[in-house]
Parts: structure tokens; C-alpha cells; sequence
């Protein structure tokens, strides 16, 4: 997440994580005005996980939470 400027998704092995075959990770960094990463949100689900229902609920949450915490 630190490293996109958007949501980021990441599906089955793909993530490099151990036993993801099955999952996909959809991920966002909350930046600050200042563009300053102060965490990240994201949701874990199954690979057919509604991504166009998803994507914009986890950006729209990352950006609110980094308006509060910058």
C-alpha cells in the first residue's frame, strides 16, 4: 500500500502471503494532505470478492481516515 497512490489489490498467490491461494486483499494507504502515510485500510476475501462494490468503499474509507488523523 505504501508505495500506490490508490487502492491496490492483490489476488490469491499473487500477495506473497502463505495460504492466500484462495483470497484476495484489497488495499488502500491513508495519507495525510500533506501526502504523509498514517496507516492503511483494507478488506480480505474470497478471489470473486465484488471488487467494483469493494475498490471504492476501501478508498473512500482510507481517504476519511486520513483527513481525521492528518
Amino acid at each position: 500500500a505504501r508505495e500506490s497512490e490508490g487502492v491496490r489489490s492483490f489476488i490469491g498467490a499473487e500477495s506473497g502471503l502463505v495460504g492466500m491461494a484462495g483470497m484476495s486483499v484489497v488495499v488502500a494507504p491513508a495519507r495525510t494532505d500533506s501526502n504523509r502515510i498514517v496507516g492503511a485500510i483494507g478488506v480480505i476475501g474470497p478471489t470473486r470478492i465484488n471488487y467494483a462494490r469493494i475498490i471504492p468503499v476501501v478508498d473512500y474509507t482510507a481517504r476519511v481516515i486520513g483527513r481525521m488523523l492528518g
